[in-house]
């Protein structure tokens, strides 16, 4: 069954040894906690059917030794586009759930000093589960589609960290 329109739907979220390259220090392992929440905006008519969500509130954080506080927040534009909720089969109900993310980087004490250093991804992320049994996520792993590289704020070409991984596992917080 899906959700109905204008529905917002809180879910936390964490993710254990995520690797984040930094060309300042290479290499380092992050285990972030944090949350979503989407809001059902509209449905899709093709196919089986869905709705299609909007993220109205995201933010994962992670705790280093050396970088101290590492934050995953969403990123303030309206430019991302709306994740989608796919129906691809009734008996038994099967979902494929794509989220669309856009991030702020922060991290509080980056290789260097002169922190906290804030990045923005270059282009959406997107985290996909494709073998959902039921919606709101319970305990389900999405994975990221591709790696994702984050610059300083207008500067898109002066990549700096990358995100490799992000298996995060989801929970529906009623």
């Amino acid at each position: 069954m899906l959700p109905p329109i204008g529905l917002e739907i809180p879910c936390s979220g964490y993710a254990v040894n995520v690797p984040l390259k930094l060309d300042a220090l290479g290499l380092v392992t992050l285990d972030f906690r944090g949350g979503i929440k989407l809001r059902i905006e509209a449905n899709i008519a093709s196919g089986l059917g869905g709705v299609r969500m909007r993220i109205i509130g995201e933010e994962y954080n992670a705790d280093h030794p050396t970088l101290g506080r590492v934050t995953l927040s969403q990123a303030d534009v309206d430019t991302t586009p709306l994740s989608l909720l796919e129906v691809i089969g009734n008996m038994p109900p099967k979902f494929k759930n794509t989220l669309f993310h856009d991030f702020t980087l922060t991290i509080e004490n980056p290789p260097g000093g002169d922190g906290p250093l804030v990045l923005t991804n270059t282009k959406t992320m997107t985290t996909l589960n494709s073998n959902l049994t039921v919606f709101p996520p319970q305990g389900t792993v999405y994975q990221l589609q591709e790696p994702v590289e984050f610059a300083p704020p207008g500067t898109p070409d002066q990549v700096v960290a990358q995100l490799l991984q992000f298996p995060i596992t989801m929970s529906h917080n009623p």
